[in-house]
């Protein structure tokens, strides 16, 4: 039997989901076409308040960029090249601006004379700070597949708006808010009716608390996401399931299926995993954190990371929140063991 080689590419994994956000990243790399000989580096900022890209090459006068093009040529023959372009990413308020330095170093094939195809000429672009690519830049916005309504944004600010008021961060924010829901749902957790189904998520809320019905881990999500968003706080909902067989007449899964939710905290430019319906405010591996929902589910799998896992926890009982180490949590967290386990992201594409 023959030998098959499969070649795996992470980045369009992890990074799909968790890249950073930065000022300034690289939009694509491209090979300029026909007989020119160089490179293309397109820049972009997802920022707000970004205007425009200024580059000089090699010390040469400044031009704009509007659409954060930038190309380098190069002379085609066998000598080591470089060019240095210096960049300027300038945002709305004229005060601001971050300077990149691009250097673009062409190698020229060791077999130039032949010209022999598996031995092409080289172009390596290095960039001070280090920029990250992000082929689709979307803004954390842009997960929000739910845009909270205007009414919504009245009922959460009227509701919770005065709570968070003193929070300083997003996630400061999200746990004061969490620690206002989780007292008004967790004595209604369990099966929903029927009528639950079609309600908008503020809607949920109001028949949970008033006793009429119940909600679990969906509805809890919803309820959070919502308020979160409605309130300027970036989140989006997380379904997680491993199944193992689909039919229209039966299911075959692993553990049940949950939905959880992370919150976006802006200074920290980062995700942040949050679970209400286990009174989960954020975990951390020692003190290192607070860690997305990938690292939990990493380090939760891994026996050396997971002896130092902690989970920051709201005890309902005395209104405070509690740093424990996992073997000391009341809650399991079955959902997020196993390799097998898989993440739904819902992100808008336009």
């Amino acid at each position: 039997m023959g030998t098959k080689v499969v070649v795996v590419n992470f980045s369009q994994g992890y990074w799909d989901v968790y890249y950073r956000p930065d000022e300034v990243m690289v939009k694509s790399f491209e090979e300029l076409p026909g007989d020119e000989l160089g490179a293309k580096v397109t820049l972009c900022s997802i920022r707000k308040e970004f205007s425009h890209f200024l580059y000089s090459v090699d010390e040469g006068d400044f031009q704009e960029s509007r659409d954060g093009a930038i190309t380098v040529h190069f002379t085609d023959n066998a000598l080591l090249q470089e060019s240095t372009v210096a960049v300027k990413a300038v945002f709305q308020d004229a005060s601001k601006v971050q300077e990149i330095t691009l250097k673009f170093f062409y190698r020229p094939s060791f077999y130039e004379a032949s010209r022999k195809k598996d031995y092409p000429h080289t172009i390596i672009v290095t960039s001070d700070p280090i920029l990250s690519v992000c082929p689709e830049a979307v803004p954390p916005e842009d997960w929000i597949f739910c845009k909270p309504t205007s009414e919504e944004k009245a009922y959460a600010s009227e509701r919770w708006g005065g709570l968070i008021e003193g929070a300083a961060t997003d996630h400061e924010k999200a746990k004061v808010l969490a620690k206002s829901l989780i007292p008004d749902l967790r004595p209604h957790a369990g099966g929903p009716s029927d009528e639950m189904k079609n309600l908008s998520p503020f809607e949920q809320y109001e028949r949970m608390i008033s006793g009429k019905d119940r909600g679990f881990c969906t509805h809890f999500t919803n309820i959070f996401v919502c308020a979160c968003n409605a309130l300027g706080i970036p989140t989006r909902r997380i379904h997680i399931e491993e199944m193992h067989s689909f039919s229209d007449t039966c299911t075959i899964q692993l553990e049940s299926m949950h939905a959880t939710t992370e919150i976006f905290d802006r200074r920290l430019n980062q995700w942040i995993w949050m679970d209400l319906i286990s009174n989960t405010l954020g975990a951390y591996l020692g003190e290192e954190g607070p860690l997305t929902l990938a690292e939990f589910h990493l380090f939760i799998n891994q026996d050396a990371r997971k002896k130092r896992l902690k989970l920051l926890l709201y005890d309902i009982e005395t209104n405070s929140e509690k740093l424990l180490p996992l073997d000391e949590c009341p809650q399991a967290f079955a959902y997020y063991i196993g390799c097998g386990t898989e993440f739904h992201y819902t992100k808008v594409v336009s």
